[in-house]
């Protein structure tokens, strides 16, 4: 018997290493497939409306939500460039400013390090030499990048198109593969792993609202400039969880410093926004994300060093929502429940409805 259960734990262990080496070395492929199932999920509500309430024919109701994926996503990215193309402006606008802030920092290094103006220019004629290449280089990986990221949206687009076109093929061909005694338990799994993908985006729409209200008062608290750049650079970011909001945090230090903020304001900014970094992160992140999921904030921290891990940057995003549908699936597996059950989030039935807040006032109530 002991035998036969080192077997199965063998079997089980190797089935583990074969999945997470096929995502890794399939990410290529994956990934956009992956992206194009969490939005095809996101606007299947959409399409079933237009073919239901204005009798659209399946193409043209799966076009319109490809099409309105493409207008959302362009119309963000419209908005971010035009909040930098401000900032730029405005950087050009202070250029008196930010040469007399540069003087006054110089002055400063020659009274405490004792270098002379002239061996200051030639250690930034120096250092602006390898800044220069450093930037090259990383201006062409970034249009390299650019390019195929646009490939990958745009392929993206396909698969979400015939996502929606052909999903009653898929549902048919799930089904052929189950018994007619378990159809029922079948339907149920696909309609709750359809769900997923709207309480994701519902829990990074708290986590961004949040961030972004935190963000305000703090800029505004301190007289930031492009505070709103800022706020909605910090809030999109955020996406990415745990290193997203790393960024965002760093951004308006540097602007605090780029113009001319006092050393013990810089200070105390950095700190208030450490604080806040920590709160999104820590508790906001796994608390919300994780209730609205229903995951357990652990394995919520698990998919995303998980999915960074396997797939880099795109996993830190796709492996929640993955965990998810793992736990959705293990649940209405007897043999797997207790790992459903272990990833799982407590919540009484029907407390969803209840909203996030009431769920942490319970926890931190007790």
């Amino acid at each position: 018997m002991k035998k036969e259960e080192l077997q199965h734990t063998n079997q089980v262990l190797l089935l583990v290493a074969i999945v997470l080496a096929a995502l890794y070395f399939g990410a290529a492929f994956l990934i956009p497939l992956s992206f194009a199932v969490l939005f095809s999920t996101l606007v299947l509500p959409v399409a079933r409306f237009l073919e239901r309430k204005w009798h659209f024919n399946r193409v043209f109701s799966s076009f319109v939500g490809t099409f309105l994926i493409f207008v959302v996503t362009g119309l963000l990215l419209l908005l971010f460039i035009r909040q930098v193309l401000v900032f730029v402006n405005d950087l050009v606008a202070q250029r008196e400013s930010i040469t007399a802030f540069l003087s006054g920092v110089q002055s400063g290094l020659t009274e405490r390090t004792g270098y002379t103006l002239e061996e200051q220019i030639d250690l930034l004629n120096q250092f602006f030499g390898e800044a220069v290449s450093f930037i090259q280089r990383s201006v062409s990986r970034f249009l390299t990048n650019t390019t195929g990221a646009v490939a990958k949206f745009l392929l993206m687009l396909i698969y979400v198109f015939l996502l929606l076109l052909y999903r009653s093929r898929f549902v048919k061909f799930i089904r052929m593969y189950t018994s007619d005694e378990r159809s029922d338990e079948v339907g149920e799994i696909i309609a709750q792993t359809s769900r997923v993908a709207h309480h994701y985006l519902w829990g990074r729409i708290q986590v961004m609202l949040i961030l972004g209200a935190m963000y305000i008062v703090l800029f505004h608290a301190y007289s930031l400039k492009h505070a709103w750049l800022l706020v909605v650079f910090g809030a999109l970011i955020t996406i990415i969880p745990y290193f997203g909001p790393f960024i965002s945090g760093l951004l308006p230090i540097i602007f605090m410093v780029l113009f001319g903020h006092s050393f013990e304001a810089v200070v105390s900014f950095t700190v208030l926004i450490t604080v806040i970094q920590l709160i999104e992160s820590y508790v906001l992140e796994p608390l919300i994300l994780g209730y609205e999921v229903q995951q357990n904030p652990l394995f919520v921290i698990i998919a995303v060093i998980l999915g960074g891990a396997v797939w880099g940057l795109p996993g830190l995003i796709l492996f929640v929502p993955l965990f998810a549908i793992l736990k959705i699936i293990f649940d209405h597996s007897p043999a797997l429940r207790p790992v459903g059950y272990l990833m799982g989030f407590d919540s009484k039935k029907g407390s969803r409805k209840a909203g996030v807040l009431s769920s942490l006032r319970r926890r931190f109530g007790k």
